[in-house]
């Protein structure tokens, strides 16, 4: 009987362990996440593939520009945010993948492709090592997401145990500073 009771025992206790590690082992999507580096606006955030470096961030409510010989003037609901930023391969030529714009209560933003023809457009570039590359990365977003957000590059979903960046832009204090109309013909970053 004791013999019975001994087997039972260590069976009971065999089960509950085999069901905490399941209960505890994370997902295979878990296992495999991106790898990330933490940087702020203004650092150079070095990834395997790429190094990055916000240097600005612009606010407006409506953009202009010039393509394929006309002027283009978009306009939105939201905010544009225009992220200036210089990208460089670091050992071997690679592209620009998305970017996200991560708000503050965790929305995500995608670049904007309403913005065709725009000259200094990071995403979909192509990168060479020793050649840096500045430009813009622009997305439309809410108002309320604009303070305390995240850059985070290249989009989670495209890499699988490899190394993203996520820059914090900042919390700001006061109000925050939007443009009426920002004109993309200039060189990135340029501030009036």
């Amino acid at each position: 009987m004791i013999r019975w009771l001994g087997r039972l025992a260590a069976l009971l206790v065999a089960a509950i362990l085999l069901l905490a590690m399941q209960w505890n082992t994370p997902y295979y999507e878990r296992k495999t996440d991106p790898i990330p580096v933490y940087g702020q606006i203004g650092d150079t955030v070095t990834a395997r593939k790429f190094t990055v470096r916000l240097e600005t961030v612009q606010f407006a409510r409506q953009l202009r520009f010039t393509a394929y010989g006309k002027e283009v003037v978009r306009d939105t609901s939201g905010l544009w945010a225009v992220v200036t930023a210089t990208v460089a391969a670091r050992s071997e030529s690679t592209l620009v993948y998305e970017a996200d714009w991560e708000g503050p209560t965790g929305l995500r933003y995608s670049l904007s492709d309403r913005l065709s023809g725009v000259k200094s457009l990071l995403s979909g570039a192509t990168l060479q090592p020793g050649l840096p590359r500045r430009g813009w990365f622009i997305f439309e977003i809410r108002e309320d997401q604009a303070r305390g957000a995240t850059f985070v590059a290249p989009k989670i979903g495209l890499t699988r145990l490899d190394s993203i960046v996520r820059i914090g832009l900042g919390s700001g204090g006061g109000s925050l500073p939007i443009l009426d109309s920002l004109d993309l013909d200039r060189t990135p970053g340029m501030i009036e």
